[in-house]
């Protein structure tokens, strides 16, 4: 083979490469930027539940994932409010309100916070929360699949009107301090909630 002709073969190899190369840079940057206008789908962590989740019957739900990871925020200044409340069950005789007070409720509320409610504040996040008392006719209790829980906790996080997270967790025995770590757990579980959609 003739030194002319193997310099040809090299110049059109190089030009062959560079050439696709070119192409491959274009097809990437159109299909990234014009295709889509720049556009990329959120990548969101995955949320591990965390032990305190899998020790009874528990769920949550997030509704809205851009105001519950803004949530943190008020929260960690103490721009929150409490409002408690009872379901009783419909036996003759209850037991939950002359077993603990709302305000010992929220006690434990403010302790696995951390922070203790600010007043007078015009935008805050609202943390309602529902103690509910079993009995064996229960449509709830039948839900949970826990035979004998004697109640739950449901706790709604609200910005404004608008619920953005919501968690429910059974509890085995009228016990303060296993009522006490259900509410340090919804906390906790609100937390780990928060991703970071980058």
């Amino acid at each position: 083979m003739s030194k002319s002709r193997r310099q040809s073969l090299i110049v059109n190899n190089f030009f062959t490469l560079a050439s696709i190369v070119i192409i491959s840079i274009t097809l990437v940057l159109y299909s990234k930027y014009i295709l889509n206008d720049g556009y990329e789908e959120p990548t969101k962590e995955i949320v591990t539940p965390l032990s305190c989740e899998k020790e009874i019957f528990s769920v949550s739900k997030v509704y809205n994932q851009e105001l519950l990871n803004e949530s943190m925020k008020a929260l960690y200044r103490g721009f929150y409010k409490l409002e408690g409340s009872y379901k009783k069950s419909q036996q003759t005789h209850t037991i939950i309100e002359d077993f603990i007070t709302l305000e010992e409720l929220d006690s434990y509320y403010i302790k696995a916070i951390e922070k203790t409610p600010k007043e007078n504040k015009n935008k805050y996040l609202t943390i309602k929360y529902e103690i509910l008392e079993y009995d064996k006719n229960d449509a709830n209790k039948k839900l949970s699949n826990c035979k004998f829980c004697s109640g739950a906790i449901l706790t709604s996080f609200l910005a404004g009107e608008k619920e953005i997270f919501k968690f429910y967790i059974d509890f085995r025995l009228y016990d303060k301090n296993e009522i006490a770590s259900k509410i340090d757990c919804t906390i906790k579980v609100y937390e780990n909630n928060v991703k970071k959609i980058q």
